[in-house]
């Protein structure tokens, strides 16, 4: 799994792990638009292609960047943990008083 494992973070991460968990998944998700980017711009190029032998390599580098991106849509489960420990964050946190009531 990649950086973005998380399993052992206790339910109350404190903000410095909120951050990195952050960092993490915008790196994915810059990771995924180069691999959509490359993906579509190389199908251009294989329907534009008279060549079989290039037309072998473009479509076989298509199938990785379709499978490089399913496992990256698989990693975005970690979007529902960084939710879930965002909720538990503002959970703990008390609501602030208004001249001795709630707010």
């Amino acid at each position: 799994m990649s950086s973005l494992a998380i399993a052992n973070v206790p339910d109350q991460a404190g903000p410095a792990q909120l951050h990195k968990v952050c960092t993490s998944i915008r790196g994915k998700l810059q990771f995924m638009d180069y691999l959509v980017r490359a993906a579509v711009a190389d199908v251009e190029r294989y329907q534009a292609e008279h060549d079989a032998g290039t037309r072998i390599f473009l479509r076989q580098l298509i199938e990785m960047h379709a499978s490089n991106l399913s496992v990256e849509c698989e990693n975005m489960r970690m979007m529902g943990e960084l939710c879930g420990q965002i909720e538990a964050a503002i959970g703990a946190v008390p609501a602030p008083r208004v001249n001795g009531g709630p707010a």
